[in-house]
């Protein structure tokens, strides 16, 4: 069976959502003829999927959300239209332009609907945008993937049209870490993730501030891309000549620097607002650490009990408090147990099941 996959969020700095098709493409590969499409194709995780002999398509230039995502899908038009694969699969939620000529099924992956839940951390012009677009993608899917009950739930509360297209839940791949260093427990408070106030950022900071004047000495490191928000920058900034000597901003770090970070942590934080999935808490998980995230209902479906919760309505008066606890070291077989639901010996051949009917196979 032909599958085209518009890989455009993994072509150059892969996005969640691509390392997402990215760790399922590597487990679907030796079934499926697989064809990509993307802007350019300069990441590591393209290169390997060329060295293995995928067939990449590239459109020359770099498309951002302007008007040059819809001259891109002309492009994916004429490749499926060429091609006829059985199924075209778009990773990223939008098909912007009906792709008239192509005879297959179009899949899509819902990963959440915070442009509609959240609007204020996405302008009202993308949060317009992204439901008109959403509508028209409903009426040309024939099937959608989920990676979460919860963003089925949120997707057919505001898209009812939804409930009538085929629909699977398949979670997040979520691969065992590489790390070959010792682990320990070097006493400081982690996050990594993006800098902004969706991943509750704000508050994590507010708390922090409170935490060092009533005297508390665990440190608190920081990695992660700035979104530009003015407010999280100049906390920030204040908070690091204030606590020179116990708060550490390091900006955004690889893979390498995350897991070293990850392996010498006391304590791992996620104060979000809002999450699709839950990937970061998995991956401290994985390090066996302990975690203290906010009380959000996409976590506890992720991972239920086995970690730490703080209540996120009560802001940084809460997890300021949090942060004085002392908590149990976690159950390492119950983290194992969660963990293996995201592995890809589990997930991968769910995705065969539901492609293998969908093509027809």
């Amino acid at each position: 069976m032909k599958i085209v996959v518009d890989a455009r969020t993994m072509g150059t700095k892969p996005s969640g959502i691509g390392i997402y098709a990215y760790n399922f493409l590597c487990g679907i590969l030796d079934r499926y003829d697989v064809i990509l499409v993307t802007d350019l194709a300069t990441s590591s995780e393209m290169q390997h999927l060329k060295e293995r002999g995928v067939k990449i398509i590239e459109y020359g230039k770099e498309v951002y959300r302007s008007s040059g995502v819809f001259a891109y899908f002309r492009f994916i038009r004429d490749i499926l239209r060429k091609e006829q694969p059985e199924l075209f699969w778009e990773p990223n939620i939008l098909v912007p332009i009906s792709l008239s000529g192509f005879h297959g099924k179009t899949v899509i992956t819902i990963h959440d609907m915070f442009p509609v839940t959240m609007p204020q951390y996405f302008g009202a012009k993308y949060s317009t945008y992204f439901k008109f677009m959403l509508k028209r993608t409903l009426r040309r899917t024939d099937l959608i993937l989920y990676n979460s009950y919860e963003t089925k739930n949120e997707t057919e509360q505001f898209f009812p049209r939804a409930k009538d297209v085929e629909n699977h839940v398949l979670y997040i791949i979520v691969p065992k870490v590489s790390y070959e260093g010792e682990t320990s427990d070097d006493g400081y408070f982690l996050y990594v993730g993006n800098v902004e106030k969706r991943k509750g950022v704000d508050i994590l900071l507010s708390a922090y501030k409170k935490y060092a004047e009533k005297g508390g000495t665990k440190k608190l490191v920081i990695a992660g891309k700035k979104r530009g928000e003015a407010d999280v920058d100049a906390a920030l900034h204040e908070l690091t000549g204030k606590y020179p000597q116990q708060f550490t901003y390091k900006g955004y770090v690889t893979d390498e620097e995350k897991n070293e970070l990850y392996a010498h942590a006391g304590t791992v934080l996620f104060q979000s607002r809002a999450e699709g999935f839950g990937l970061c808490v998995l991956e401290a998980m994985h390090f066996g650490k302990k975690v203290l995230a906010s009380d959000l209902s996409i976590f506890r479906e992720i991972v239920g009990d086995v970690v730490n919760y703080f209540p996120l309505a009560g802001g940084a008066e809460a997890l300021a408090e949090a942060m004085t606890k002392e908590f149990a070291e976690p159950d390492l077989g119950k983290y194992e147990e969660v963990m293996s639901r995201y592995y890809p010996e589990t997930l991968v051949p769910r995705l065969f099941e539901v492609f293998d009917k969908a093509g027809g196979k």
